[in-house]
């Protein structure tokens, strides 16, 4: 069936938000994309993207998303009713740091869960499937606006993950999707920096440093995308093909460093002065005010520059000095401050006021600017990305004017290209992937793909405890058989090399095969260190006239962000069997 709709799905560590076009609209203008504005109701901020934030009732059931959620769970704090609530805040970077979970091509069991700021815990699938089931149904109500009688059917989803992302955290994504009611057929994965790829390809670009304009990327052009979020920091290198599509020249790679690492260091220079038990109490007892706390430095934030020289005035909580004087009898944060090494003539407190000095406040973006810098500096002195001229900066963090700077500074041989609305690239990208999916040719793989196999066993390179029997001859278990290798490049769409497996039993009635990746190039055995099992499935082959003399071809072919495992019986071709898993890194 055509999609008439494709609607994308932008999950982001701290803001989230969706987007969709028609076909005929993208047939005719690829940006007519619609997107919804929201609303927070406390301080009446206004963006295209809402608070990734999701709440729960007492009872585990979903009750709001977005500033929606902050709002009544603060609201539930100030009448201290809030304690039984499960409130989930920037919870998608659970699945960067600890994700461990059981997986098969059919079907996983999820083992990890998510924590609220009160230590309760729930099943991180209904966390996110919860919030993402939220944003769907939202993007269905405003699509229905524009036109009746939209069915689900006539839409295609896409929804947004970092490339630095693990197999198994791509397929809970998967999971998610499908228990927030969108089908599997239905459902495209979009890698984040090549979203925003893509969404570059249709704008005149802005080049940062001088002020010119430029068109869309030429062919054969390399530039390196800086995917910088909230919570991650995604980086590739593409090139652009001869047919317009997009070529990725060095696996996708980054790290924890995005926006929300100036917010921690901003909460630890509280916590600096205060002290690091009031300031927990505060954050604890005092939710409002927390938030509150944060939205205000959210808004100051985005407005620091290298070039500031004037003090910054940030609104602090009455609470929180409330607190301090309730855990710090006779003494003022008036002089706790002047006593304090970092803030000496450089942060005074009044009231519920503090100023702090330009230089002071600027160095809360030191620890992510300089993390990003060192990993890209290393990253331009490998082979296959020194010689590229071009820095594509894209996501919410990189419309910071620190961030820029940084980065204009220390690569000043290389042109920074940052886009209009460089925060809603990768959303309005992933609509346009939606549309022209082959608009991403090729992909260096992050792992080494395989199958585990055995074969026969040799006494001078296998170890003993690997000898295996069977049909009375001596076989080596375990052997990783590599079908394609980290850092290769794949073809999207294009079956890999092809592979022929024999039965060992001349009545074997079938057999069956367990998909591997290893972080080594060339892992010998499936039990070695790096080496993940990512599923299993079965060909049967019930004839057994042949005996020994049957076999298997098997190939592996990467499409969008899945793979797709064929096992073809060599003597009846319409014998195949074809899993498919969202395992390419």
């Amino acid at each position: 069936m055509t999609n008439l709709i494709v609607a994308a799905i932008d999950f982001g560590t701290t803001f989230s938000g969706y987007a969709f076009s028609f076909v005929h609209q993208y047939m005719k203008d690829p940006l007519k994309i619609s997107l919804n504005t929201w609303t927070a109701g406390s301080g009446g901020v206004m963006s295209l993207k809402t608070s990734t934030c999701v709440l729960f009732d007492p009872k585990g059931e979903f009750h709001s998303f977005g500033y929606d959620a902050e709002d009544k769970y603060s609201d539930l704090a100030l009448d201290n009713i809030h304690h039984d609530w499960y409130y989930f805040r920037r919870f998608k970077m659970t699945l960067y740091k600890r994700m461990v979970c059981l997986l098969s091509f059919i079907t996983s069991v999820v083992l990890i869960y998510v924590q609220n700021d009160k230590g309760k815990e729930m099943e991180a699938i209904k966390v996110f499937s919860s919030a993402i089931g939220y944003l769907k149904d939202q993007m269905l109500i405003n699509c229905r606006r524009q036109l009746t009688g939209i069915e689900e059917s006539d839409i295609m989803w896409v929804l947004t993950v970092p490339a630095i992302w693990d197999d198994k955290s791509k397929q809970l994504m998967t999971e998610t999707a499908e228990e927030a009611g969108i089908c599997r057929d239905k459902l495209v994965l979009a890698l984040e920096p090549e979203a925003a790829s893509l969404y570059c390809m249709h704008l005149p670009l802005h080049k940062d440093s001088d002020n010119s304009n430029y068109g869309v990327f030429k062919s054969g052009e390399k530039y390196m995308v800086v995917d910088a979020g909230g919570g991650t920091i995604d980086i590739t290198v593409h090139e652009i093909r001869e047919n317009g599509s997009v070529k990725e020249l060095h696996k996708a790679n980054g790290g924890d460093w995005g926006g929300t690492k100036v917010d921690a260091s901003f909460k630890t220079l509280l916590a600096d002065i205060v002290g690091k038990d009031v300031f927990e109490k505060f954050s604890s007892d005092n939710k409002y005010d927390f938030l509150d706390l944060m939205r205000e430095f959210e808004i100051k934030k985005r407005k620091i520059s290298p070039d500031l020289n004037e003090k910054v005035t940030i609104k602090v909580p009455v609470k929180l000095s409330e607190t301090f004087c309730k855990m710090n009898p006779g003494i003022s944060i008036a002089d706790v401050c002047r006593r304090n090494s970092k803030c000496i003539e450089q942060l005074t407190w009044k009231s519920d006021k503090i100023r702090i000095e330009a230089r002071l406040v600027k160095t809360l973006f030191d620890g992510s600017c300089k993390q990003i810098v060192s990993h890209l500096k290393e990253l331009f002195t490998n082979p296959a990305v020194n010689d590229v001229t071009s820095i594509l900066l894209v996501g919410g963090f990189s419309e910071s004017l620190m961030l820029q700077s940084a980065i204009r500074e220390a690569f000043k041989n290389k042109k920074v290209i940052i886009p209009e609305e460089a925060g809603l690239a990768v959303l309005k990208g992933a609509v346009l992937c939606g549309h022209a999916p082959e608009k991403i040719s090729g992909r260096v793989c992050r792992y080494t793909y395989g199958v585990d196999m055995i074969t026969k066993f040799d006494s001078t390179i296998h170890p003993h405890f690997k000898k295996i029997v069977r049909n009375n001859k001596e076989y080596c278990d375990d052997i990783f058989d590599i079908h394609v290798r980290v850092g290769q490049i794949v073809e999207v769409g294009e079956p890999q090399v092809k592979q022929t497996y024999k039965v060992v039993e001349p009545d074997q009635t079938s057999i069956g095969f367990e998909i591997y990746t290893s972080n080594d190039k060339e892992p010998t055995y499936t039990t070695d260190e790096g080496c993940t099992r990512l599923g299993t499935f079965t060909i049967d082959m019930p004839d057994t006239s042949k005996g020994l003399d049957r076999g298997v071809i098997v190939h592996m072919t990467f499409s969008g962000t899945e793979i797709a495992v064929t096992a073809v019986d060599r003597d009846n071709p319409e014998r195949a069997v074809t899993t498919i898993g969202d395992f390419l890194g």
